[in-house]
């Protein structure tokens, strides 16, 4: 695999080229560039300026309390800006200059085409994590190592359609050749928010160590002689495409909802009690628009029909960023599940693996206790995705940290390989005791 892997991605190389100079050629006037924008830390302390910052449609990108009054990190541009200051906000600036970031960021992916053809320095990381890579490119490799391992991968080229009609692929992973026949299974899912490409890269990071490490790490032996994962790497296919070509920091889906109103928050989408009445929003122009009714789009709707197809699952994990976080359910409500304890103690052991990997600390908690949500994945797996026998399910936020808020959502490719490796040895050690101490 290793040596075809070489050969695949120099011919990627000179396909991304194309690839990317015919989009930008193509979206040039319609590519957002965020001039006048900038990231803030403010400090928010009544409900009206909640409800201005909703009004105005600020994009809000972390928050430290439940609700929003509290610590929040908020990108705005100058006339939002100004607003805040006349309602008294108190804020700092930790980025002043969203445009010269999303800039660099477009310059450096293009150069890192020629390192991401390095060998890495770590032997269980192949090159391809130097960079982050466009839709095409993720599911090709993807299909690559599926045809280098057939025995122990099979690639589905579509669970379903987006909105736009492209094909959400999703991958099996076990040793067919295994002698158990009674597996656990686990889902795994990234890429629902399309600005947060750490998602998917951690996704793929995942599925190659279960893969390529088979013969050379116990863990990876183990979890895939007696376990199977179902995998959908990238959800949003075309919110994360129009990342890539038009606007780099877009998170829905691309559904035309009115006029030139596009898209709705997929992870407010899910079927859930108390459906778009918490941290979710009925106006189309809103970053957390559920959409019309529950399943109302083929991503989540593919995603839930295909999980449905093999439930149940011991638990069900779902890969965004940012702010490190493992995060159980609930998201609608206080009130804990029955099961509350094993959840938590499951999401300590998570964050703790990380953090002996290379010290990041992850935090362990409701989701609740960030901010209120509904419609989401993780509720709705916990709930009625096998009523009977429901799976532990969790949000796993992945880097940077909140602190560094100034990174947000562009972290640096540099990256990729630790947070991938961080969250692989949390990750094999979470299915081993989660496996090991449920029943179907």
């Amino acid at each position: 695999f290793h040596a075809m892997r070489a050969v695949y991605l120099l011919v990627l190389s000179s396909l991304f080229a194309g690839w990317i100079l015919l989009h930008a050629t193509a979206q040039e006037e319609a590519y957002i560039s965020y001039l006048g924008y900038s990231v803030i830390r403010a400090s928010i302390t009544s409900d009206d300026q909640v409800a201005v910052i909703m009004k105005e449609g600020m994009d809000v990108w972390s928050h430290d309390s439940v609700p929003s009054i509290g610590n929040i990190t908020i990108m705005v541009n100058k006339e939002q800006l100004h607003l805040l200051e006349n309602m008294g906000v108190a804020y700092h600036v930790i980025n002043p200059d969203m445009a010269a970031s999303i800039a660099a960021e477009r310059e450096l992916l293009v150069q890192q085409r020629e390192t991401s053809l390095v060998s890495s320095t770590n032997t269980s990381a192949s090159p391809w994590y130097n960079s982050y890579h466009p839709a095409p490119e993720i599911f090709t490799y993807l299909q690559q190592m599926s045809v280098s391992f057939p025995s122990l991968m099979q690639y589905v080229p579509a669970i379903g359609q987006t909105i736009q009609g492209n094909s959400i692929p999703a991958v099996i992973l076990t040793n067919r050749n295994s002698q158990n026949q009674d597996k656990k299974r686990i889902f795994v899912q990234g890429g629902q928010h399309a600005r947060e490409w750490i998602g998917p890269a951690t996704v793929v990071f995942l599925v190659e160590s279960l893969v390529v490490n088979y013969t050379r790490d116990e863990r990876a032996k183990e979890l895939m002689d007696n376990v199977e994962f179902y995998v959908v790497p990238l959800l949003n296919v075309d919110g994360y495409i129009f990342t890539w070509t038009s606007n780099r920091l877009w998170r829905k889906n691309r559904r035309l909802v009115t006029g030139n109103t596009y898209g709705v928050d997929l992870n407010r989408n899910y079927e859930g009690a108390l459906w778009c009445e918490l941290g979710a929003s009925k106006t189309p122009s809103s970053d957390t628009y559920c959409g019309t009714a529950p399943f109302s789009e083929p991503e989540t709707k593919a995603s839930s029909d295909w999980a449905k197809r093999y439930a149940p699952f011991s638990a069900c994990l779902d890969y965004h960023s940012y702010s490190q976080y493992m995060l159980r359910p609930w998201s609608h409500t206080n009130v804990p599940p029955a099961d509350d304890a094993w959840t938590k103690y499951l999401g300590d052991q998570y964050v703790n693996d990380v953090q002996r990997t290379f010290g990041r600390i992850y935090i362990s908690q409701a989701w609740w206790q960030m901010y209120y949500a509904t419609g989401t994945a993780s509720d709705y797996w916990t709930t009625l995705l096998s009523p009977s026998s429901p799976p532990y399910s969790y949000t796993v936020e992945l880097r940077p940290s909140a602190s560094e808020s100034s990174i947000g959502f562009q972290l640096p490719p540099a990256q990729i390989i630790p947070t991938g490796q961080e969250n692989w040895n949390a990750f094999a050690n979470f299915v081993l005791w989660v496996t090991a101490t449920t029943t179907d």
